[in-house]
C-alpha cells in the first residue's frame, strides 16, 4: 500500500491496509503479475499506470522522465529459496509484455543503489544492473540510493 497512496498508510492498521489493497485489486487499480515454480508462486512484480502510484509525486527530487503514458514498476518479491535464479527477470519480463499491451508508453523503476551495502531482503525495488539488462536507462537519482530507471516500449 505504502506507493498508492500519497500519504498515511503507516495510520492504518495491517488490516485496514490490506481491506484497501483488496478494494485496489478488486477495481482494477492494483497490477501485478506472479510467477510460479511447479505450481508454486516464488515471486511476483507490483506495477501499474503512474496515477495508482501517487506517492512517487511526492518523493523529495522526483521529475517525471515522460509526460504521456507512464506506467512505474515499484516493488518485487522473490522466495528467499528462488533468489539469483532469475524469478524477478521473469517477473519484470511478464510486467513489460503486460504493460506493452496495455499502451504503456515508458515505464520507470526505482532501483535501490547496490553498491551501498544492503541484503537481500532489502531490495524489493530491484536492483540497477537488473533493469539495465533489459533495456532500461539511468535518468537520474532519487534520493540518496534510488535512480529513476526507464524505458520506452
Amino acid at each position: 500500500m505504502f506507493y498508492h497512496v500519497a500519504k498515511g498508510w503507516r495510520d492504518k492498521d495491517r488490516a485496514q491496509n490490506k481491506a484497501k489493497k483488496h478494494a485496489l485489486v478488486m477495481q482494477g487499480k492494483a497490477h501485478g503479475v506472479i510467477v510460479y515454480h511447479g505450481g508454486k508462486p516464488v515471486g511476483w512484480c507490483q506495477f501499474g499506470p503512474s496515477e495508482e502510484f501517487p506517492r512517487i509525486e511526492n518523493m523529495k527530487d522526483y521529475k517525471p522522465t515522460h509526460h504521456g503514458n507512464l506506467w512505474r514498476i515499484t516493488c518485487f518479491f522473490t522466495d528467499r529459496d528462488y533468489r539469483r535464479k532469475g524469478v524477478a527477470r521473469a517477473a519484470l519480463e511478464g510486467a513489460l509484455h503486460y504493460m506493452k499491451d496495455h499502451g504503456a508508453e515508458v515505464v520507470e523503476a526505482y532501483p535501490v543503489d547496490t553498491r551501498k551495502r544492503h541484503s537481500s531482503n532489502l531490495l524489493w525495488n530491484g536492483t540497477p544492473d537488473l533493469f539495465a539488462s533489459i533495456g532500461f536507462t539511468k535518468e537520474c537519482k532519487l534520493g540518496s540510493e534510488r535512480w529513476i530507471f526507464k524505458k520506452t516500449l
